[in-house]
């Protein structure tokens, strides 16, 4: 029997596109009579997340993140792990060079890395110096690996760029719940919100961290509500997480800066992302770098017209003027005039609605799962 590990390193908070995603691949596997494991760091809080992977037959099993890149427990760890086990596929998902060495260490015979995000370099906005590059994690990664999976051209281009191998890296975009997020009902969530049927909802959704450009919202929002009171902005995502505490605190100052602080609802974490989205009038995304954006594909399959930055993998999902808007990075002033342009323009808000639904649907989960079987498949084929 083939045994299998998914490596997801963290913790799930709700039953979201990424969860969706390795309980939709860890039942392909069990299809195939493969034996599934799958490391979290810890249980998550609510049994309903443990439920489903216990029922598709998965061993779920709790391991520490890993301390930086070259972290010689995680490796020993991940090493007496795999061997205990008998590994014969190992998935590693963004917490990658120290569990991907044990993988190595332990010969584990297919050893697949998913590479989730642009550089921290990129995400920073900051070359990198002196022996920053060599990018050395990059390369024992990639040398550690028999496949990476990079969620856009842009994040395998740079990928390489940085010491990655060209040969082992292949595309496949992150997918989402289609049925999930196109189906979902909008039903008396303006109600629980305080929000009447006559005010334009703006819906951000990510966590309180800079690079996910809250702050470049913020300014844009400011300028427009002035104009429009009958605007509303929902950022949507968690800012409790230790790392989330100043910047979260930041944003709630600027919030009562602006004027509108009225209009600005920080939510936090939430598990009804679906519906919150079908209440909404547009999407904004405005990252400072992403992958590729698996929010904002959340929000264009469920029907709203979306306006995000031109950064990372971005502009791979949407097509300016067609599927969407896009403005400069960092760029408030840009921002707010894509947001004035939608809430001023009913017909052409519908207009990217529709393409953002049909681009959308190239994101689904069952196409990402063969995609990743293939993966899975041809390794250990290759091997035998």
């Amino acid at each position: 029997m083939t045994n299998i590990i998914h490596y997801w390193a963290g913790c799930p908070k709700s039953a979201n596109s990424k969860w969706q995603r390795f309980l939709a691949v860890i039942q392909r596997c069990r299809e195939e009579g493969w034996r599934n494991y799958l490391v979290w760091s810890r249980m998550p809080d609510n049994p309903e997340l443990i439920e489903p992977f216990r029922d598709a037959g998965c061993e779920i099993i709790l391991q520490p993140r890993s301390r930086g890149n070259f972290d010689l427990a995680s490796m020993w760890r991940t090493y007496r792990l795999l061997r205990r086990l008998q590994c014969d596929i190992f998935h590693c998902h963004n917490d990658h060079t120290s569990p991907l060495m044990g993988a190595a260490f332990a010969g584990v015979s297919a050893r697949v890395w998913s590479k989730l995000s642009m550089s921290s370099f990129y995400e920073r906005g900051v070359p990198p110096r002196g022996m920053e590059r060599i990018y050395l994690s990059n390369r024992v990664s990639s040398w550690c690996s028999h496949r990476i999976l990079t969620l856009t051209e842009a994040v395998r281009h740079e990928f390489i760029a940085q010491g990655g191998s060209r040969y082992k890296t292949v595309v496949i975009p992150a997918p989402v719940d289609v049925e999930r997020f196109a189906t979902a009902s909008r039903n008396g969530v303006r109600e629980k919100l305080g929000l009447t049927s006559s005010e334009f909802v703006i819906t951000a959704i990510g966590h309180a961290v800079p690079v996910k450009g809250w702050d470049i919202l913020l300014r844009a929002f400011a300028e427009t509500a002035r104009t429009y009171p009958n605007m509303h902005l929902l950022l949507v995502g968690s800012m409790d997480e230790p790392n989330d505490h100043e910047f979260a605190e930041n944003l709630r100052c600027m919030a009562r800066e602006t004027g509108c602080r009225e209009c600005i609802h920080l939510l936090g974490h939430r598990a009804d992302i679906a519906e919150l989205l079908k209440a909404s009038d547009i999407f904004a995304f405005p990252s400072r770098s992403d992958g590729q954006g698996l929010a904002l594909v959340e929000a264009m399959v469920a029907g709203l017209p979306c306006v995000a930055s031109r950064a990372g993998g971005i502009p791979e999902v949407i097509q300016h003027n067609h599927s969407g808007l896009l403005f400069a990075r960092e760029r408030a002033d840009e921002l707010a005039e894509q947001l004035l342009r939608l809430y001023q323009d009913p017909h052409l808000r519908q207009r990217l609605s529709q393409e953002a639904m049909a681009v959308a649907k190239r994101f689904s989960m069952q196409r990402y799962v063969e995609q990743v079987m293939n993966c899975y498949i041809g390794l250990v084929r290759k091997e035998t």
